[in-house]
């Protein structure tokens, strides 16, 4: 369950009714009915305890946030069965989707949040108020990873942003995740779930069935388990705690071959009517063509006769979906320890100890020679006369040539190393964090709080099953070795690579051990992320000094403090992985940036208890920040005003300057060639200059860099992944972000248990750091000139996006145009009583996305991706999203069960000519199931199902089967339930 809105005022009405639902939210099923009961007592009169709200530093016990902060409480995890904290944000309409366990291309091995779709780098991520560390060398958002789901007590979130009470990265608000860090007694917790699907679609198994592709019946897989043990005692002389946890998670994978709406990726056929498989040219038993180099072209594939025959581009293809992940199998283990003590009179020492350990396999499909060699010596043993004849006779070239050099022919060759198995990472996040302080009073009016808190991360990546592009090459290069009659490498007659075991794509079977073994090398990253942080903070109440309003029973209430951050990253890499001989490149990456800050936060009630004005205040928030390695100094600021015209009715807005220093890898990533994906064009084609009839005109594709020769004859990649060249930029400046919510609250005396609450929120990024999207490029290029554009685009071998070193988009960060979204957030919370038969609580949460705008540099025109997916706007964004828990408290033996209809409504694919298939995602409706009961008042049973009609992923090939923007399987897995039905059970016995 959850709550919009956080109380914060010790007297009766509004606050505290609000108080008692959200007591209920965190306390979980078996403290229902007392938190209840606790509200009620509230309203007589009794003084509810002050609270310290995410997006704010201040315990106020008078003062109700200004910025809506929605909680989710640990009896929600428990109705989840969410072993994965990302799986559970994800189901807030304020979420979008970011890497998770459903994102196996181009996998970090990281779980991240993302609110309001403008990137996880915006949101910042605390545990118990404090600060995350980078997520890995590789990925700067925050690793969810690190935090078990059964040790959080609640999750706090706060939408708009907050960098001028937490520093940068709150652009878009903070997730702040409570853990129980005050416990006595023992307790253990089990949690087992899996998936199962009846893989139920007519359409995508007509579309399986026409390509010969297999199709998967029902499944019962993807595994895990998830246990943890809590034991907590206090101190004999009852002045302090010590809490430990231990925690182990299992996950087995689940494959794209084994759902059926993933099976092969999906491209469309009939003019946009209907779908149909597509794969990669990079083949088996392979693709051999000249692509526009040689003077008579050449493309073909071999029959398995022997011969070779033209190939066909809707047949011959690789299906490389069915070894791709949907879920990476793991195991995560994960400990701490939460320790205080009350030292001196109201002085408490605490220290917080954090350890995690995950591990994780990402798979894709097998290796090959992606194009990467362009000759081949005619003399090559292993070529069958035909093979001689088309690519070397008929373009003049003799394979009895008297200098060897002369003997070479140009051929390009696409060959799926399927004999070698999917490639695989095998990456690892070692992560121990600590954080020691003493906080405590003053005096009544004065409280402080001084920590120091250190945090390191290390990563670790083993590759293996890819091969080594620069023995591609040599491999090729085949001649009768003289001294004993067999083929061999031209560089193993001559000595200059002894090992070196020739390759033979030429003939079906043809590829040895021998080869594998020469070419097959494993590749290595590994690096760490450590974290600094000394802050402190002194708070107090001036109500006592007279800083007071004359018409207000509460003065001003502030706080002061500082905080010095240092973050370092540093990740290295083998060679081979670092010069793009296993892949793609990974340059090493290292930097480091340090900022001092100090800040401050004012609340001053101006009037309280009048006529129409049951509370009129005031808040504000200043930060100052000195990047002082980079961008310098930044000013951020808040100012919110909140009132009530009376207990029953509650107004509050709120303006926020939030900005966001550039992280070390966005500073210091060198450049490295990265995939990325284009849309599918009416004639069937990715790239709109490819094929025998192109979708842009030859002059407008003699802007990309296409020749008049090369329009028509520019061969396209049937699986529509591209090349873009990527990296970092030391010149990037500051984003500066404004924010404005203005909302209201409801609790009507009259409808005892009912709260209500909308909010409006506006944000605009400016100077955001990002890239200008391939497409975006490439698309204004075609239809302006424009020298900045084209200047973007790098053709390749016969004008192609994708074969060959020299072909890329460029695509290296910069602070580009803007980014902007608007919208509604809409809350509902109602409990009824039912008499004898119990209790009935209704909680919905809504958000109406007005916009998502993004305007990719200044000047350009905008493209408004609310309500639409693919494109640029990359993942689905529904302009309406709900989440809807009815939950029943039964009146006998602590059973309760919750019903959750989640909704995401539909969206259209952007551009001016979608294809029909992909021209909508419809709407979806997923109705989750939980049960649980309390045995012998020291067990708890419980189970449930989500997806409960095992409802099949909206599927588009404007996806992209390789991935795209999060996307996944010819889906958004982070979006929308792409696995079928999810069946846990769980139990938790306290001791």
């Amino acid at each position: 369950m959850y709550q919009n809105d956080l109380p914060e005022r010790r007297a009766a009405g509004l606050a505290s009714a609000v108080t008692g639902l959200t007591l209920s939210a965190v306390a979980g099923p078996a403290a229902w009915s007392q938190a209840a009961n606790d509200s009620v007592a509230a309203g007589l009169g009794q003084e509810v305890e002050e609270v310290v709200v995410t997006g704010s530093r201040i315990a106020r016990g008078n003062l109700t946030a200004p910025s809506p902060v929605t909680v989710l409480g640990a009896s929600e995890v428990d109705a989840r069965g969410s072993i994965r904290v990302e799986d559970l944000l994800n189901t807030l309409p304020q979420v979008s989707p970011a890497e998770g366990s459903g994102r196996a291309n181009e996998a970090t091995g990281t779980a991240t949040v993302d609110l309001r779709g403008l990137g996880a780098e915006r949101t910042l991520v605390l545990v118990n108020g404090k600060r995350m560390p980078y997520g890995s060398p590789i990925a700067a958002p925050a690793d969810l990873n690190q935090i078990p789901a059964q040790l959080v007590e609640r999750v706090e979130v706060l939408t708009g942003g907050a960098s001028a009470v937490y520093g940068a990265d709150a652009v878009a608000g903070v997730v702040n995740f409570i853990m129980r860090d005050d416990f006595e007694g023992i307790q253990l917790d089990f949690q087992g779930g899996a998936f199962q699907s009846g893989n139920n679609n007519d359409r995508v198994e007509a579309v399986l069935t026409r390509a010969g592709q297999p199709v998967p019946g029902g499944a019962f897989d993807g595994r895990s388990v998830d246990f943890n043990v809590i034991v907590g005692t206090n101190t004999p002389d009852g002045r302090g705690n010590f809490t430990a946890y231990f925690n182990w998670r299992n996950q087995n994978q689940v494959l794209q071959g084994d759902r059926i709406s993933s099976a092969c990726a999906l491209g469309t056929a009939n003019q946009g009517r209907d779908f149909a498989c597509i794969g990669s040219s990079t083949t088996a038993p392979a693709l051999f063509s000249d692509f526009g180099q040689a003077e008579v072209p050449f493309e073909f594939t071999l029959d398995g006769q022997g011969g070779i025959r033209p190939f066909n581009p809707e047949t011959d293809t690789f299906n490389f979906a069915p070894l791709n992940h949907f879920i990476r199998p793991g195991e995560r283990f994960s400990g701490g320890a939460f320790v205080r003590y009350n030292v001196f009179g109201d002085s408490e020492a605490y220290m917080d100890f954090a350890f995690h350990d995950d591990r994780t396999t990402a798979q894709i499909a097998p290796a090959g020679n992606f194009f990467q060699t362009d000759t081949i010596n005619c003399d090559n043993p292993f070529l069958s006369p035909q093979q001689v004849q088309v690519i070397c006779l008929n373009n003049g070239v003799d394979p009895a040539a008297a200098a060897l050099e002369d003997r070479n022919a140009v051929l390009q060759i696409g060959r799926r190393n399927v004999e070698g198995g999917p490639r695989r990472n095998e990456i690892r996040h070692t992560s121990y964090r600590v954080i020691g302080g003493l906080k405590g009073s003053i005096d009544d009016n004065w409280q402080y709080d001084v920590f120091g808190q250190y945090a390191t991360v290390t990563y670790r990546d083993v590759a293996s099953n890819f091969l080594d592009t620069a023995k591609l090459q040599q491999s090729l290069i085949v001649r009768i070795d003289p001294e004993t009659g067999q083929p061999a490498c031209q560089s193993a007659i001559d000595g200059s690579t002894p090992d070196c075991a020739p390759w033979n794509p030429f003939q079906v079977g043809g590829v040895t051990q021998e080869a594998l073994d020469f070419l097959q090398s494993p590749g290595f990253r590994t690096g760490n992320v450590t974290q600094k942080v000394f802050g402190g903070t002194l708070s107090g109440d001036l109500t006592k000094y007279g800083v007071q309003s004359p018409w207000a029973d509460f003065g001003l209430q502030t706080v002061i403090g500082f905080e010095y951050r240092e973050e370092t990253l540093d990740q290295r890499n083998d060679e081979l992985t670092r010069s793009g001989r296993l892949g793609v490149a990974r340059p090493d990456v290292s930097g480091d940036i340090g900022v001092y800050e100090v800040f401050t936060e004012v609340q001053m009630p101006l009037v309280q208890g009048r006529f129409l004005i049951d509370e009129l205040s005031l808040n504000g928030a200043y930060r100052f920040s000195d990047f002082w390695r980079t961008t310098g100094a930044q000013h951020t600021y808040s100012v919110g005003l909140t009132y009530a015209p009376s207990p029953d009715v509650r107004l509050r807005g709120q303006y926020q300057r939030a900005t966001r220093s550039p992280n070390p890898i966005e500073l210091f990533s060198p450049q490295a060639p990265f995939e990325f994906v284009l849309t599918q064009g009416a004639n069937g084609q990715f790239d709109p200059c490819a094929g025998a009839n192109p979708t842009a005109s030859l002059e407008a594709c003699q802007r990309t860099g296409v020749t008049a020769q090369q329009y028509g004859r520019i061969a396209d990649n049937p699986a529509g992944q591209f090349r873009s060249l990527a990296g970092g930029n030391a010149d990037l400046d500051v984003e500066k972000a404004d924010t404005f919510t203005a909302g209201a609250v409801i609790t009507p005396g009259m409808v005892p248990g009912l709260s209500v609450s909308i909010d409006y929120f506006n944000i605009e990024v400016d100077g955001f750091i990002g890239t200008v999207p391939p497409e975006i490029a490439i698309n204004n290029c075609l239809d302006t000139g424009d020298t900045f554009f084209c200047g973007l685009i790098n053709r390749g071998p016969g004008g192609s996006l994708w074969v060959g070193d020299d072909s890329f988009v460029v695509a290296t960060n910069l602070n580009t145009g803007s980014l902007s979204t608007s919208g509604l957030d809409l809350s509902l919370n109602y409990t009824i009583g039912l008499g004898k038969a119990g209790d009935l609580r209704v909680d919905y949460l809504a958000t109406y996305l007005l916009s998502l705008d993004q305007v990719p540099l200044p000047g350009e025109n905008k493209v408004e991706c609310a309500g639409f997916y693919a494109g640029p706007c990359g993942v689905s964004s529904p302009e309406y999203r709900h989440r809807l828990p009815v939950t029943w408290m039964s009146p006998w033996g602590d059973f309760m069960t919750q019903l959750t209809w989640r909704y995401f409504g539909s969206v259209d694919q952007i551009g001016a000519t979608p294809a029909p298939v992909n021209a909508t995602l419809g709407s979806e409706n997923y109705i989750d199931l939980s049960l649980s009961k309390t045995v012998y008042k020291t067990l708890e049973l419980r189970a449930g199902v989500n997806n409960l009609f095992d409802n099949n992923p909206p599927v588009s090939s404007a996806v992209g089967g390789g991935g795209g923007t999060f996307g996944n399987g010819n889906t958004y897995p982070q979006v929308y339930d792409a696995l079928g039905r999810y069946l846990f059970i769980g139990a938790t016995a306290t001791f």
